[in-house]
């Protein structure tokens, strides 16, 4: 893995831990007599929701995946844009003609230049 991906990642996770140790001296502080055993309960709790908003923004970052109403071809949504489609088997061209282009058969000339990545209507 790339070196400046790994030390992000350590970033994240200090970042993380620092986080944690705040929570745990607002507890203490809030009660000085809290027991250990409420102090994990609590991390724990929000170790669970932390992991909760995880998977959802996780599930929500899913691209959205259909057929072209155009060519028939696979096309999903992009990252950024969940009304931008892509052809998802090929160059993730928006276009049918280019999602359909293969190094032995090259063009389908039959399929318009205009057409776009677009879902069938249900």
């Amino acid at each position: 893995m790339n070196e400046r991906v790994l030390a992000g990642m350590r970033a994240v996770s200090a970042s993380e831990v620092m986080r944690l140790v705040r929570v745990v001296r607002e507890m203490v502080d809030l009660d000085p007599e809290i027991s250990g055993r409420d102090v994990l309960v609590r991390l724990e709790a929000l170790a669970d929701e932390a992991v909760e908003q995880t998977e959802a923004a996780l599930l929500a970052s899913e691209p959205d995946h259909a057929e072209c109403a155009k060519c028939g071809k696979p096309i999903e949504t992009t990252a950024g844009d969940r009304e931008r489609w892509v052809h998802s088997d090929s160059d993730r061209s928006r276009g049918c003609r280019a999602a359909t282009f293969t190094e032995n058969e090259g063009w389908n000339d039959e399929i318009p230049r205009t057409w776009k990545a677009q879902p069938k209507k249900r």
